[in-house]
């Protein structure tokens, strides 16, 4: 059952990775963004969406309550434009 579970990540992961890769060309020919512009933005938000499991991971070493990061996390989560 473990595998399947690890399987349904690594799946997940790809079609992100994959999403991700589309992106960009989609920046530059709907949004008409120059290519550099578009990998810039790109850049950022894969850094941010890297970065932010560790800073949520600092908040919850340092005492907060699970309750209380589960509610930080799921408003943080609930908050992306779409």
């Amino acid at each position: 059952m473990a595998f399947v579970r690890i399987m349904v990540l690594i799946w997940a992961d790809l079609l992100a990775t994959y999403v991700t890769w589309i992106m960009q060309k989609y920046l530059t020919d709907v949004w008409k963004v120059g290519f550099t512009h578009a990998a810039g933005i790109m850049n950022v938000y894969t850094g941010l969406t890297k970065l932010f499991p560790f800073i949520l991971f600092l908040f919850g070493d340092f005492g907060v309550d699970n309750y209380w990061i589960l509610l930080l996390s799921s408003i943080a989560f609930s908050s992306v434009w779409r």
